[in-house]
């Protein structure tokens, strides 16, 4: 008897994220835009860290996690339940929901810090390259102090940075809803695991082929615990390498006996 997860809730979910990602890189650098106004490039650029804002990318994670996850899990203790015991063994749906919401939202915040770290600094090099773009521009044109500023915040909002955040919100929108899903369905799973083995799907990526993930996929059940890779237990799992992890769109189903 298999157990598979939507797949094509994860898509939704991905498109709906990638579009809210890229506004929240926006608020992320909202100072550096309005800093943008008043300092010369070389300035702007030895502040750009200091004026970053971390907190709405950590808020937005963690939405994200609570959402996926308290959707996912809570429809997956429902499946087991009716697998098993032909019957949902608690009150409601919606009661269960938010209380994978919640677990799944605290579950992000504790694995928060090295993740928003990493964005920030990709963020971080994204603007800089655009300030670099401006100062050579500035100097091959001669633009005088004023017109290098309103070029500056120009082009801090134009489609340069657009571009270079588009890609970046892709990424973090694909590599977080699927693991969040997955996460919550392998815990769900994991507390129910009698006479359950897990299954990984090999999805192919738009942008990543892994023959390795494809490899995982033939080994068909494996134990619950089994690690398909050092700390990998499932698709997205956070305790496995970013190398396994971003931008993987496995999913994982489950055989129960």
């Amino acid at each position: 008897m298999r157990i598979q997860l939507d797949t094509d809730y994860q898509k939704r979910m991905s498109r709906k994220y990638w579009r809210l990602t890229r506004a929240v890189f926006v608020k992320c650098r909202q100072q550096v835009i309005d800093m943008a106004e008043y300092t010369d490039p070389d300035r702007l650029k030895a502040r750009v860290s200091s004026l970053l804002d971390p907190e709405p990318m950590k808020k937005h994670i963690i939405e994200l996690w609570g959402e996926i996850g308290g959707h996912v899990g809570g429809d997956m203790v429902q499946l087991l339940d009716l697998k098993k015991y032909g019957k949902v063994k608690y009150e409601t749906k919606a009661a269960k929901t938010k209380e994978w919401n919640e677990r799944m939202k605290r579950y992000a915040a504790e694995r928060s810090l090295k993740k928003i770290e990493a964005i920030m600094t990709t963020e971080e090099e994204a603007i800089n390259k655009v300030i670099d773009m401006v100062i050579d521009k500035s100097l091959d044109e001669g633009l005088g102090i004023e017109e290098t500023r309103r070029l500056l915040k120009k082009d801090l909002l134009g489609d340069q940075m657009l571009s270079i955040e588009n890609f970046q919100a892709q990424r973090i929108a694909m590599t977080e809803v699927g693991a969040a899903q997955n996460t919550a369905s392998f815990l769900a799973a994991k507390e129910n695991s009698e006479d359950i083995k897990k299954v990984w799907m090999f999805i192919p990526g738009m942008k990543s082929f892994r023959e390795e993930h494809q490899g995982f996929e033939a080994l068909g059940g494996v134990s619950m615990d089994y690690e398909f890779a050092p700390g990998l237990k499932h698709p997205g799992d956070v305790n496995g390498s970013a190398e396994q992890v971003i931008n993987c769109y496995c999913s994982i189903s489950y055989e129960i006996e």
